[in-house]
């Protein structure tokens, strides 16, 4: 036997590992490359059978095989993108019958392609007649989607057991029957509410076909249960599932409360102690006393939830994202808070509040519902419904921004607040209410004159030598002794800038004891710059004073704690 020298065995063992390598670097380039899908997911055949086109796209080797022997696919294997034919026989059932066509490539994937072929007869057969849905979710995702295969056109009903209120609603049917009596199969889309009951609930959804000389083979019912909610329960732990749901329903952006901490440290919330003076009950000792949501998302009123909060003396919820496109219609959950006596709504995007928003008046002192889209002053608000109200903010309800009232027509969801003195008498309603302490206006579309009133008519009385004396001595005679309606006794904090009056400031204003601390030049007398009303007339009041000499004219002694170095410029 020849030996091989050790040259040659050097180099023929090079080669052998150099054809190695390529083949390795080959093999990788060709995983980066694989391609492997099917041109359809879904195949419905009539009860006559016949062929459907099916592409597969491949960059190896691939099979395909089918669940049932009424099926067949042809080619059942190839290489690369081929286009098969999938050939079901006649089908010698009365109902709906399936079966899967399953494609294997040799890299391992899998595809799979539903077969569903209807039997003899009229049909419209639900995939899934049975099913259950979440109790609650976000807006956009409280949709459900059923699978329906028919060969007639049909119409959708809703029923519920006795009692029950609906909650479920179908969008419109789209089925194209445009091959004869070959069976479509589509997707019916339901929108759901949220189920607020500690008790789960079912709606039964038929699907009736179009004709009354049109007989199904089997009815077609599709029966929904929806889950229960959770059930809250009058008590602290009750309190922080209402906080943890209320978070999620807003879709707030902060990160959610650590559910392992006490509540007690949870951020913006503030529980009732044992030895606050205002303590409702000794029941509220630990329950939630204040909160504060923050940054949200939402087109919906304040969740339903809030209502569990039973103790909650302050409540805020304030920047909604994109609020002037919002249009939310405040629900009346919130109404039923007992206890209530801040309320802040801030930019949510609120147009409307409901009639039993008076349900609150009974203990609210401050409410804020400025940066909304009120397009008009919440007919509810009066002395009536909140005897004990002191503050109110309805600042910048503008939703869109225009300096140029004549084109508010150009806005079909409205400006925001607007209202003309001439003709809407809610802006008199308020400056009638004596108790109020603030009232703040500003930057709204409000036009007109500022309203004027006479003692002795709607209830309005002249400053009396009693208010003189109550006062401080004669530091506002003037008033007693000229007979100046006695307008907004309480007020020490009015803003009315920024809005679209115009005429005259009125005597009450203008010599009104408190004038000088609601910074007029600032916050009165300067309406919206170059704003012209519905008339298209420039916005500012005619008889604007350039100082307050007039003031401290006839009352003396308010010179010396409030006289300005400077004068008010127009």
């Amino acid at each position: 036997m020849k030996r091989i020298s050790s040259n040659i065995l050097t180099k023929f063992i090079g080669l052998v590992l150099f054809v190695g390598f390529v083949a390795a670097c080959s093999d990788s380039d060709d995983d980066t490359d694989v391609l492997f899908s099917v041109d359809k997911n879904d195949i419905t055949i009539a009860a006559e059978g016949g062929e459907e086109a099916l592409v597969v796209e491949a960059s190896h080797k691939w099979v395909a095989t089918a669940s049932e022997p009424w099926i067949m696919v042809s080619p059942a294997n190839g290489i690369g993108t081929t286009e098969c034919t999938v050939t079901v026989d006649s089908s010698l059932v009365s109902g709906i019958r399936t079966a899967i066509v399953q494609i294997l490539s040799e890299t391992g994937e899998t595809a799979e392609v539903k077969v569903r072929q209807t039997g003899f007869g009229k049909v419209i057969v639900i995939e899934k007649p049975k099913d259950e849905i979440a109790a609650s979710a976000k807006k956009e995702e409280r949709c459900y989607e059923a699978t329906v295969t028919a060969n007639v056109p049909f119409y959708i009903e809703i029923e519920y057991p006795e009692g029950n209120e609906e909650w479920l609603s179908a969008d419109a049917v789209e089925l194209e029957l445009d091959r004869g009596a070959r069976p479509r199969t589509i997707k019916v889309n339901f929108n759901w509410k949220m189920n607020t009951h500690p008790e789960e609930r079912v709606a039964r959804v038929r699907f009736l076909p179009l004709g009354e000389d049109v007989e199904l083979d089997a009815p077609a019912l599709l029966t929904l249960t929806q889950k229960a909610a959770v059930r809250i329960e009058d008590n602290r732990q009750g309190d922080s599932i209402a906080l943890l749901t209320i978070f999620e329903r807003l879709n707030c952006m902060s990160d959610p409360w650590e559910t392992g901490e006490n509540m007690r440290n949870w951020r913006d919330v503030t529980l009732w102690e044992a030895n606050d003076k205002d303590l409702p009950s000794p029941e509220a000792v630990g329950r939630v006393r204040s909160v504060e949501f923050f940054m949200f998302n939402t087109e919906e009123s304040v969740p339903m939830e809030i209502k569990y909060l039973k103790y909650v003396e302050s409540l805020s919820v304030s920047s909604n994202v994109n609020t002037m496109l919002k249009s939310i219609d405040l629900g009346s959950d919130i109404c039923s808070l007992k206890y209530l006596k801040n309320l802040t709504l801030f930019s949510y995007g609120i147009v409307s509040l409901p009639d039993d928003f008076k349900n609150l008046g009974a203990t609210l002192e401050r409410l804020d519902l400025s940066a909304n889209n009120l397009p008009e002053i919440p007919s509810v608000l009066t002395k009536e419904n909140f005897p004990k109200l002191k503050s109110i903010n309805l600042v910048a309800n503008r939703r869109r921004n225009t300096i140029d009232i004549r084109r508010k027509e150009e806005f079909e969801d409205g400006i925001g607040l607007h209202i003309h003195t001439a003709s809407d008498n809610s802006l008199r309603r308020l400056l009638l209410w004596d108790t109020l302490e603030e009232l703040r206006l500003s930057n709204n579309y409000i036009e007109g004159e500022l309203p004027d009133f006479v003692p002795g008519e709607e209830g309005v009385e002249a400053y009396t030598q009693a208010d003189v004396d109550a006062f401080g001595g004669d530091t506002i005679q003037y008033l007693a002794d000229n007979r100046i309606p006695r307008i907004l006794p309480k007020m020490k904090s009015l803003s009315l800038n920024l809005n679209f009056f115009t005429g005259n400031l009125p005597q009450w204003l203008l010599y009104h004891p408190y004038l000088l601390e609601w910074y007029p030049e600032l916050l009165i007398f300067n309406q919206q710059e170059q704003g012209r009303n519905s008339l298209g007339e420039i916005v500012r009041f005619d008889n604007a004073p350039s100082s307050f000499e007039y003031y401290y004219n006839v009352f003396p002694g308010m010179r010396e704690k409030y006289e300005l170095n400077d004068e008010i410029t127009e």
